[in-house]
């Protein structure tokens, strides 16, 4: 009976246990850095994560990175001084902590996908994205299409660029 019940609760421990969430993790000091701009960098990491290849090893990825349990969401953070980029951050976020912790900023809910700015002290322009879906802070690759809309796209094609001809 004792081990039954230990083995009900074992069971039942690994079945609450969560899952992790991937995000991008990168920053920049500046304008048009790599966090910003090397968009095929993250796409490469994004389509290999959603092959789930068990080749790919964790240091295959250039941006992703597996979010400790408590953080469950992803974010951006944007910091701006007389509209200048000074920092630029992906990350993992608890949704709770960041770099400039502005009380706008502390009712956002990650499940909405959502974005706000303000000013903080007059001084800093900061805008805080958080969402809730692995790698869900930067740019998505193409397998994020279904087959369905593309073979939609390919048949919308082929009937345009067949008709098209006959009604001119």
């Amino acid at each position: 009976m004792r081990s039954c019940l230990l083995n009900i609760l074992l069971v039942s421990n690994l079945a609450c246990q969560s899952w992790a969430i991937y995000c991008y993790q990168c920053g920049d000091g500046k304008s048009n850095g790599s966090c910003q701009e090397d968009i095929a960098g993250m796409a490469k990491d994004h389509e290999m994560h959603k092959q789930n290849d068990t080749t790919s090893k964790v240091e295959d990825f250039v941006y992703r990175k597996k979010c400790a349990d408590s953080e469950k969401a992803c974010m951006i953070e944007r910091i701006e001084i007389n509209g200048v980029v000074v920092a630029y951050i992906r990350d993992c976020s608890d949704g709770i902590n960041f770099s400039i912790n502005a009380s706008r900023f502390q009712t956002i809910s990650p499940d909405r996908n959502v974005t706000t700015c303000t000013y903080v002290e007059a001084k800093f322009f900061t805008c805080l994205s958080l969402c809730d879906k692995d790698l869900c802070n930067g740019p998505q690759s193409d397998s994020n299409t279904s087959s369905t809309q593309k073979a939609a796209a390919l048949w919308l094609t082929i009937v345009i660029t067949a008709i098209l001809p006959r009604l001119l």
